[in-house]
Order: structure tokens, then sequence, then C-alpha cells
């Protein structure tokens, strides 16, 4: 899976650059604020139609300037590439009007964001990545519903029908108060397949991030207690996968009247959480800069193997100024993890590791213009 070409048209600073990337390690140097992170994030809006940063889609048009060549303001953002995926050529298109809606093309046909799941998989590492563990539960169900929605298409749509029926049930409760719910069977039937596949998820995760911390932070990790752990906290507590709709509709029954005061559904994956903890404590508290960020990469290195045991093909890695104040141990062990992805756009304006400059592609962005070196 690699992508190779990308056009760029009024997307954030960057009015308009074409670039060809390598197969393996791309690295985009400049100053701070020139434009590095709205290229990743372009490629992972043509590649999965929206922002990894979680952007709404008028925020990624361009910064307003007038063209040389008209007196009209910048009002859209257009993306272009052609991508690489099991052998074949696909050609994508993402495109951006205010006061439009996004058009999506899949080899000039017109397509649904759901759509290009089926094609990319991306695993994006990011500085801001530790709000996985000082955020909210959103950005946490945000993690989990991204990638296993890249690892499978039934999960997209259950996601999607899930929170069709939660919207639908919450408008149901502002406008019938004392009326029994209809959606809640719907919410049973998606959310209980939505629950069991994040349990599935993470239980693939626990056998895997704990050993990638290890080795980033250069700690021996004890199998049976290791530094860095984590739990499922799913809304609807269960101990079988079999008996989540049971148990599902038991905590529904038991929670009507809550909800019919309240007027919003509180029961369901909408509600779910993930627990960590590192050295035997909450993270959001006792972990340190380091240790979180050492932690985040180890969630995101975790993914990027579930993503490739599902497709069975690597996903792009996107890495945005990762090496920025760490030292140069945890810099060179990152670095060796790195180096197994077939290809892998890289932001720093610093010096990366020697390991990831053999063989690379190195570009020069100013301002939103980016030079080929």
């Amino acid at each position: 899976m690699q992508l190779e070409s990308l056009k760029v048209t009024n997307f954030r600073n960057i009015r308009s650059t074409v670039i060809r990337p390598s197969e393996g390690v791309n690295v985009f140097f400049g100053d701070n604020g020139s434009g590095k992170t709205n290229l990743l994030e372009a490629i992972f809006c043509l590649c999965l139609g929206r922002s990894q940063r979680g952007a709404r889609d008028i925020m990624m048009v361009g910064d307003g300037r007038e063209r040389e060549d008209s007196a009209e303001p910048h009002d859209f953002f257009h993306l272009e590439g052609i991508g690489r995926v099991g052998g074949g050529e696909v050609r994508l298109s993402c495109a951006y009007q205010k006061g439009g809606r996004k058009k999506i093309t899949i080899d000039d046909n017109p397509a649904r964001v759901s759509r290009l799941f089926q094609h990319f998989s991306l695993i994006s590492i990011a500085p801001e990545d530790v709000a996985l563990f000082t955020g909210g539960p959103s950005l946490r169900r945000r993690f989990m519903d991204l990638h296993l929605s890249q690892a499978s298409e039934t999960y997209l749509a259950n996601l999607t029908d899930y929170n069709k029926s939660l919207a639908q049930k919450n408008s149901f409760l502002k406008n019938n108060p004392g009326q029994e719910c209809p959606f809640d069977p719907l919410l049973v039937q998606f959310g209980s397949k939505i629950m069991a596949s994040r349990q599935r998820y993470i239980h693939f995760l626990k056998a895997m991030a704990p050993g990638y911390y290890g080795q980033i932070s250069g700690t021996d990790v004890k199998p049976e207690w290791p530094d860095f752990q984590f739990d499922y906290k799913p809304n609807v507590p269960f101990e079988k996968i079999d008996e989540i709709s049971e148990v599902f509709q038991q905590k529904l029954n038991a929670s009507r009247r809550k909800e019919e005061i309240l007027e919003t559904a509180v029961v369901g994956p909408h509600r779910d959480d993930i627990d960590f903890n590192i050295c035997g404590f909450p993270a959001r508290g006792y972990g340190s800069q380091g240790e979180l960020r050492s932690a985040a990469v180890g969630m995101m290195m975790g993914a990027a193997n579930f993503l490739e045991s599902r497709r069975e093909e690597k996903p792009i890695l996107l890495l945005d100024e990762i090496f920025a104040e760490l030292d140069d141990k945890r810099r060179e062990n990152l670095a060796r993890l790195f180096s197994s992805f077939e290809q892998l756009f890289l932001t720093t304006a610093v010096n990366p590791p020697n390991g990831l400059l053999k063989n690379s592609r190195m570009y020069r962005i100013q301002q939103g213009e980016i030079v080929q070196e």
C-alpha cells in the first residue's frame, strides 16, 4: 500500500503543490508553522476523507489569500492522488467548497467516504497523541473506531448504523416523553457488535503495545506485570461476548426512566472508555511526558500491526514531529521500529535519526511551498 503522487490545491497554507513520494521514507523539514503538519493532514484526508486531527472540512480550506489571477478569495480545497493497493493503481480525489458537501471520487467515479477505507489504511503518530491518556473518553473511542473501521468494512457499517439509530433515539426522547423508544432494538443490534469488536481489538493491543512501550523507553518488559497496561471499559459490562445483547437490553430497561428525564441515551458503546495505567498508576495523573509519548507510540504501533494482520499489507505511516524533545536513545529506538514500514512520511524541524535517512527522499517546506532537495 503506497501513495505514488499527491496534488494539493488550497489546503490550509499550501496553495498548490505536486509531489511524487518515494516508496520508502519521505522527510519533510522546515520551521514550525511552515506547513509540515498540513501536508500530512492532506495525505490523510485524501486517503480516508477526513482529518486525523478531527478538524471540520471548512477548517481545512485555504487561508483566504486571493489568487494571483482573480479577485475572489479561496473558498475550496482540492486533493488528488494516485495510490497502489494490492498491485493495482487507484486514482483518488477529495474536494470541498464552502457551503457545499465534500466530493470523493475513486477512479473518476463518485464515492462515499466509507469506500476510501476499503482501499487505504494509515497510521498517524504525533506529539498530541498523549491526549489519548489525558483527554476525554471521546478521544479513546475515536482511536478505536478509526482503526477498526480501516480493518473491517462490517465494523464501519455497524458504527454508521449505530450512530444513526442513536441520533434517532435522542430525538425521540426529546419529543415523545413517557413513550417506549422504538430504536432500542437497533441500538442493541449494532451496539453489541461494536462492543464485541472493540473487546477483540483491545485484547490484540494488550499483547503488542506494552512490548513497543518497553522497546521505546528502553525498559525491560515483564509479561506478568508490564509497565504499561490498559483495559477496555465498555459502558455495558460483560464477561462473555455472546451475552452482550442480553446485558445491553437489561441495562437499557434499568435506565429507561433516567433517559426520559435527561432526554438522552445513556447506555451503549457511545459511552465506552479505555483505562490506562503506567507502573500501576493511572496514566493521566502519573505518567511523565516522555512515558505518555512512548505509550502513545506503542498504541499506534500496535494498531499498525492490527491493520497489517487484517488487511495483509502494511499501512502508510505518518509521523509528525515525533522526534522532537526526545533523547537520542529514544529517537534511535523509534527509528528501528519505523524502519519496517514500506512507506513513511516524516515531518521534522530537527535532524531525524540516521537510521531513517538511508534511501530517503527529502523535501523542504517554507510557508506552504514544498521543494524536493
